[in-house]
């Protein structure tokens, strides 16, 4: 059995004539983390869209598990384990934390009991305990970012996409967020991540997958990325 749980295979997508992304593939495997780098309008986030289904792409699939999900909604395909956040934290800020985090699985079958303990176990990750009661729009950007990320693996994802975690956030946060991410890992759920923090990467990514102009430029680890002559032009400089 193959150990990919996610394919992306020649992805193109272009608006009002203006192309997005130009065959774009990458396959990633279980448990890995992988990190999506490039200039700003390179398509990282577009194709984030594209796989959790805001977008439909106009030419290729993305497969989970050796399912196709293309063209479904993004809705089913969190039901199929796929879930993710987005670079500006999308929290309902007029609810509290226990609240937002009740509202990850308002449409699973799962008991009260069973909720509540996944819940706990959530706040019980970033030391939220006191905080559950807690009207989230009161909350600072970094604790909403971790608030959001805590919503989003509550269905118990199978894989993960995260943009741009470490934007806006101090250096405490960053650690608990990539604590979180490799306790993620370690359990098998995959992972990709938007990031321009480069030097955070290392300690986060097996491998980086470099985006400009919508193509997939080169994948490879941090160092073979940072030594390669093309991304340093296009993206890291000198």
């Amino acid at each position: 059995m193959s150990d990919v749980i996610l394919e992306v295979r020649d992805v193109h997508l272009s608006f009002g004539g203006v192309k997005c992304l130009t065959a774009v593939s990458f396959a990633v495997n279980h448990g890995m983390v992988l990190g999506l780098i490039g200039p700003n309008g390179a398509g990282k986030t577009t194709i984030f869209n594209v796989i959790n289904g805001i977008y439909r792409a106009d030419q290729g699939s993305v497969w989970l598990s050796g399912q196709q999900i293309s063209g479904k909604t993004p809705a089913q395909i969190a039901r199929l384990g796929v879930s993710r956040t987005f670079q500006v934290a999308r929290t309902f800020n007029d609810m509290t934390v226990e609240e937002n985090l009740r509202a990850g699985l308002v449409r699973e079958r799962i008991s009260n009991e069973a909720m509540d303990h996944r819940i706990a176990e959530m706040l019980a990750m970033v030391g939220f305990g006191h905080l559950a009661n807690q009207i989230t729009g009161s909350l600072p950007d970094g604790q909403r970012k971790l608030l959001e990320i805590l919503r989003a693996i509550m269905i118990e994802p199978k894989v993960l996409i995260l943009d741009e975690p470490f934007a806006g956030v101090g250096h405490e946060v960053i650690e608990m967020i990539i604590t979180i991410i490799r306790s993620l890992a370690a359990r098998g759920v995959t992972c990709l991540a938007i990031s321009h923090d480069v030097a955070s990467l290392p300690r986060l990514c097996q491998d980086i997958l470099v985006l400009v102009a919508g193509q997939v430029m080169t994948r490879g680890t941090i160092d073979e990325v940072k030594a390669d002559a093309r991304v340093v032009e296009a993206y890291l400089g000198a």
